[in-house]
């Protein structure tokens, strides 16, 4: 039975070419990267406008924005590393004209 070609070269060895596994990993680190920099403005989204109305006393509330603030500072530098400065420079503009 013959398998059917998804689109991935074979060498004799019937080995993958190296060239398109470093394609496709190149492609999931791209979307990983554009994910973490979505998510990394959700937590600032919650710190604004969900925390304060949390039925929490001030030092929990502020504990809780820190962590958020932190984590959302972590996966936006995270897509730094990942997309490259230019493509994240280039969303900002968009996000903030």
């Amino acid at each position: 039975m013959p398998v059917a070609d998804i689109g991935v070269k074979s060498t004799p060895s019937g080995l993958t070419d190296k060239g398109d596994i470093k394609a496709v990993l190149c492609e999931s680190m791209q979307k990983l990267g554009l994910f973490l920099f979505i998510v990394s403005f959700l937590p600032w989204l919650a710190v604004f406008f969900v925390v304060p109305f949390l039925p929490l006393d001030i030092t929990q509330k502020t504990t809780l924005s820190f962590v958020l603030a932190v984590g959302a500072e972590v996966c936006f530098w995270i897509s730094v590393v990942l997309l490259g400065k230019e493509i994240v420079t280039k969303y900002r503009r968009y996000l903030h004209p």
